[in-house]
């Protein structure tokens, strides 16, 4: 009689969940509230038009004031499931260079609505809409 000894094997797998970033892709400024000595002042398009371009690992953005250039910058970022952080790399606002910002942000269909507070106070305010 052959006897024949199996032995239990331990199987270990490690699963990477990787969750799609909802914030891939171009977006544009809808309307945004951002604090001021003199309290809140509000913008909104087509009066100031924005468009944000999120990929894997960096972000963009260019911005005018009724056609004429304001600003734009970019740089890397990093996400997790309530904070979109945006580390500014360059720009021509030089005292965001070198900065970051935490937002918080939620995503309601095809508006991503992020606000940014410091010192639990509100700094910003915006929705963009998804158009790529």
């Amino acid at each position: 009689m052959v006897r024949l000894k199996l032995g239990l094997a331990t199987v270990v797998l490690n699963i990477n969940v990787v969750i799609a970033n909802p914030l891939i892709g171009t977006w544009q400024f809808v309307k945004g509230e951002y604090a001021t000595d003199k309290g809140l002042v509000t913008a909104r398009a087509p009066e100031l038009s924005s468009v944000k371009i999120i990929s894997k690992s960096h972000f963009s953005y260019i911005t005018q004031n009724n056609g004429k250039f304001l600003y734009a910058g970019g740089g890397s970022y990093q996400l997790d499931n309530t904070h979109f952080t945006e580390h500014v790399e360059y720009g021509n606002v030089n005292n965001l260079i070198g900065k970051s910002m935490a937002f918080t942000y939620q995503i309601e269909q095809d508006l991503w609505h992020h606000t940014l507070h410091k010192n639990g106070k509100l700094v910003e305010r915006e929705v963009w809409q998804k158009i790529n």
